[in-house]
């Protein structure tokens, strides 16, 4: 083998480590290494995407307490398929796994419409399991560039976004906007001593109550 050769090789071998290593090990996206990438590049004003999308499963404690941990797995592993269908595949864009079952989305403003008109395949998501057929979904929130702000205020921004969206249905996805910074949602839960059943709503902080009255499953004052 020439030298040549070997350096060619080489870089080959280099070129698919770093390529691995930016890869998520539960689904075929991005992971946060590659995320922290283009999150200096959005900082720096030298990126092409200006919309910034977070989602994260519904009810996804409930799927992985009732189904264990690898049903999780399985769910976020198809998830990740459909955003990489979606995202990747069909709008040119990037996705990545930020972590658990949460997800971020970089679009470019023109494809935004795009992207709400096929955010309803997340709103029921089928997997199989141990020969069992599960369901999971997910709600998303986005925000928009104002070309002032940083990656980490988009993001914190597409978050709230996506709490509110829960509070709309699976499949959602809602649009950051003032109206939602100054009434953001709040998480109010707690336990039905009668029937057992873990309570946990999302609700407008300046109409929450301070605490849960009855129980939804079995009617039960708490």
């Amino acid at each position: 083998m020439s030298l040549d050769d070997a350096i060619g090789q080489l870089e080959k071998l280099v070129a698919e480590i770093r390529r691995v290593s930016s890869i998520d090990d539960k689904t075929s996206l991005g992971n946060a290494l590659s995320l922290s990438q283009e999150e200096r590049l959005i900082n720096q004003g030298a990126s092409e995407f200006d919309v910034v999308v977070f989602g994260d499963l519904n009810d996804f404690k409930h799927l992985n307490d009732k189904y264990g941990h690898d049903a999780g797995n399985v769910a976020i592993n198809k998830v990740g398929d459909i955003i990489h269908k979606i995202v990747v595949e069909d709008l040119q864009s990037k996705a990545f796994r930020h972590g658990g079952d949460e997800f971020v989305i970089l679009l470019r403003q023109d494809a935004v419409e795009r992207f709400l008109a096929l955010t309803s395949a997340f709103g029921d998501i089928f997997f199989s399991h141990k020969e069992e057929e599960l369901r999971t979904a997910m709600s998303l929130g986005y925000a928009l560039s104002d070309g002032k702000s940083s990656f980490g205020e988009l993001l914190g921004r597409a978050e709230v976004a996506c709490q509110h969206a829960k509070a709309l249905g699976d499949g959602v996805c809602t649009q950051w906007t003032e109206d939602i910074k100054l009434n953001p949602f709040v998480r109010i839960s707690g336990r039905c001593q009668k029937c057992g059943a873990r309570i946990s709503c999302n609700v407008p902080q300046q109409n929450a109550p301070t605490e849960l009255i009855c129980c939804p499953c079995c009617g039960e004052s708490l």
